[in-house]
């Protein structure tokens, strides 16, 4: 992670982690899931969104690896694991959605600032702070 390279590898593992756990709830755990689909559903647009931002302004991934993707990272990774060790529980499923759905804007915001790519940004008010020097 902490050169170029390393951090566009982290951000694919990422990318791969993400495509399969939405590939194991979806195989496994769909009817569970299916009544608050409805979230996930925008989490997963504004996910795909970020994406699709850094590859348009950038030419792919740039790994900016901000706290609060982090904290989605762990919410998330919790509640998969409490998903198919224990059960769904409605709490942990909306808490890690939308603050992971808080984190893709602000890699979206983060992305539309930056004038060059840049790695491990941190997040929104680093970036903002840095603007000003």
């Amino acid at each position: 992670m902490q050169t170029k390279i390393g951090a566009r590898l982290d951000s694919w593992a990422d990318t791969g982690t993400y495509i399969c756990a939405f590939l194991a709830i979806y195989l496994f755990k769909w009817d569970e899931i299916k009544p608050h689909s409805f979230i996930l559903l925008i989490f997963f647009v504004i996910w795909i969104l970020s994406y699709a931002v850094v590859f348009i302004k950038f030419k792919g991934l740039i790994g900016m690896h901000t706290y609060l993707s982090k904290i989605t990272g762990y919410l998330q990774g919790s509640f998969i694991l409490v998903l198919f060790l224990f059960g769904f529980y409605a709490w942990l499923f909306y808490l890690s959605i939308s603050v992971g759905i808080i984190a893709c804007l602000e890699e979206i915001i983060i992305i539309i600032l930056l004038k060059t790519p840049m790695i491990n940004v941190k997040g929104l008010f680093r970036v903002l702070k840095n603007r000003d020097h």
